[in-house]
């Protein structure tokens, strides 16, 4: 056992961090491939705006769908919805296995018998989630300024630093839940369900609230919303939505491990 379970949980990642970056790095390279072809076609411009506003919704980055510019291509085929679902379903899977399937496999005995507290395991195993997310937040930044370059695409670094960052964000916000769920049922499959269930609802709220006038007031309470709402790609991050963000991260974080300290566990 190595010695921290920071160390250990990193150790365990390993594998499965190198084929998330890996997916990663080759769907980016493909988007920005295809790029070179499609820029500056009337025909696939025109086909784009003429989409109803309903489809525009559910595929734009930020309210803007400029589909003949760099950040609105990339807004639209990868920031819109494939870049926050890879990173959702890496950060959803990570928190949610972190206490609550060590618990369901019977390991975590063996992690509580060394001396250590149930709060500092569960600090340092929410370290583990955030630094995974983080590494696949600068494998993805990286993969995005190397293609666009030999791409040609013109758009600044920092765009492209603002829009994995916020991706990141909104994916450990939905990851803290899960890990939240996790340490305080010690059901895996349970904490998936949720985290996933409500990050779809999120998704949906934000995309059918700019069409609905009904439930536009309600889109502010969707992290998408924060997500997307600055249109980072355009113009960068806003410190509103970040700490909207930021704000679910900490709180979800700062609770699990009281939960995980106060109740039974199944070991």
């Amino acid at each position: 056992m190595l010695s921290s379970v920071l160390g250990r949980s990193l150790h365990e990642i390993r594998r499965s961090f190198g084929w998330w970056a890996l997916g990663i790095v080759g769907y980016v390279a493909l988007i920005v491939a295809v790029w070179p072809t499609v820029k500056g076609i009337p025909a696939i411009e025109k086909l784009h705006n003429s989409y109803p506003e309903a489809l525009k919704a559910f595929t734009s980055f930020g309210g803007s769908f400029e589909f003949g510019t760099p950040a609105g291509y990339l807004g639209a085929e990868l920031f819109s919805f494939i870049a926050p679902l890879l990173l959702l379903v890496a950060a959803i899977g990570a928190g949610a296995r972190s206490i609550a399937g060590e618990e369901e496999a019977g390991t975590l005995d063996l992690l509580l018998a060394n001396p250590i507290s149930r709060v500092r395991l569960a600090l340092e195993k929410l370290g583990a989630v955030a630094i995974e997310m983080l590494g696949l937040g600068i494998v993805l930044l990286a993969a995005l300024e190397v293609s666009a370059r030999v791409a040609g695409m013109r758009i600044g670094f920092d765009k492209l630093a603002a829009a994995s960052v916020s991706a990141v964000l909104l994916a450990l916000a939905f990851g803290a839940i899960a890990f939240l769920l996790g340490a305080s049922t010690g059901r895996r499959g349970r904490a998936i369900g949720i985290a996933s269930a409500l990050a779809v609802a999120a998704y949906l709220l934000n995309s059918l609230a700019s069409l609905i006038k009904e439930i536009e007031s309600l889109r502010p309470i969707s992290p998408f919303y924060h997500y997307a709402a600055s249109d980072p790609l355009h113009s960068g991050l806003q410190a509103g939505h970040v700490l909207v963000l930021a704000g679910i991260i900490l709180v979800a974080s700062a609770a699990s491990p009281l939960l995980f300290d106060r109740r039974d566990l199944a070991v």
